[in-house]
């Protein structure tokens, strides 16, 4: 369809097509209103945050370029109207709110392709809504979806309830996810654990060789660099089941929902060990690492969680180890030692739980 040239709409009017504007401030976006019979024209903003993470790259800048036709395309192939701008916050995708043809609300989510992403709409069909929203559409070659919405959407970390409840709530979730993929076909197309993390303790070894100087004038021990490493490689390969994991559990990505209390929103799945996915809910549910107690109360919460989920408690603090050492070097790499420095003694913090004691 030549640029400009519309198509008809129910109830009379015609569609026009996407028109881009000046980079980086906004779009106008052709869209049908549903029950009006009449094309409108929705302004499409690019948030700060949005176009501070991704300008950083020539694939960012490019996508950014891009971001208003592919949000016009979405608009126009399923028949929606953006109704608000975008949500705070995500730095991986352009998310907001829309109404479908028939007024139903929905939210379109345009992704900034990265391998991460890439079978994130895989992972919510195969849960089909279990634990987890639901995907309405999908565009894989536009990395866009056309998303159930979670309302009010309020994220767990916010919910100000008990930490003893968010730890049942976010059990339930995760049992939901697991359960639904217990028995995953043949030629799932889901990344291996045991692979996906092989590759990341090659990266983090070499920046643990280029940054550990560093890092260890910030306080860090090196032996616990070694050791969350080392855990990066054992750990995949030493699971008693495996299962498809959210892979990003935070209780930032746990939002309130209607047909459920909370739905998990943004996995970042594999195909492994279940004792991988706790952990950030043990470390970010009230932040209890800031405590004076906090290996006390880390240890509690990690019991609290195996017991929920059926999971050896100490497993569950080496996947702590593990990852928040592969975090605190990635953040060095990125450069800022000093919040590498944080994340790594976290992991200094809980490694002695992996005999079962706090430090």
């Amino acid at each position: 369809m030549p640029r400009g040239a519309g198509r008809a709409l129910p109830g009379g009017g015609s569609q026009p097509s996407f028109q881009v504007g000046q980079r980086g401030r906004a779009g106008v976006c052709g869209a049908y209103r549903p029950g009006r019979g009449r094309a409108v024209r929705i302004p499409v903003v690019v948030p700060p945050w949005l176009r501070a993470a991704r300008d950083a790259s020539a694939d960012g800048i490019s996508w950014l370029d891009r971001l208003p036709e592919l949000i016009g395309a979405a608009c126009d192939r399923w028949w929606l109207e953006v109704n608000g701008p975008p949500y705070k916050g995500g730095v991986c995708g352009w998310v907001a709110p829309v109404s479908r043809a028939d007024g139903s609300p929905a939210v379109l989510k345009v992704t900034w392709p990265h391998p991460e992403a890439a079978q994130e709409p895989a992972a919510l069909r195969c849960w089909g809504g279990r634990g987890a929203i639901r995907v309405l559409e999908e565009d894989r070659a536009a990395w866009t979806m056309l998303l159930e919405p979670c309302l009010p959407g309020t994220p767990l970390r916010d919910a100000n309830l008990p930490v003893e409840r968010g730890l049942e709530i976010g059990a339930n979730l995760l049992n939901a996810l697991w359960s639904e993929s217990a028995h995953l076909p043949r030629g799932h197309g889901f990344d291996s654990m045991a692979e996906t993390c092989d590759r990341w303790a090659d990266v983090a070894a070499g920046r643990a060789r280029r940054y550990g100087d560093v890092l260890a004038g910030l306080g860090v021990d090196l032996g616990v660099l070694d050791l969350g490493i080392e855990l990066l490689r054992s750990l995949p390969g030493s699971a008693g089941r495996h299962v498809l994991v959210h892979g990003d559990f935070n209780p930032g990505n746990l939002l309130a929902a209607q047909r459920s209390p909370f739905l998990a929103i943004d996995p970042k799945p594999l195909v492994g060990d279940p004792a991988y996915d706790p952990w950030q809910l043990v470390a970010q549910l009230g932040w209890p690492i800031r405590r004076e107690d906090a290996a006390t109360l880390v240890w509690e919460r990690i019991r609290r969680l195996s017991d929920l989920l059926d999971l050896v408690p100490e497993r569950v603090a080496a996947w702590g180890v593990a990852r928040d050492v592969e975090g605190g070097l990635w953040a060095a790499s990125a450069g800022d030692p000093g919040k590498g420095a944080k994340w790594i003694r976290s992991a200094m913090l809980v490694a002695p739980l992996l005999d079962g004691r706090p430090g």
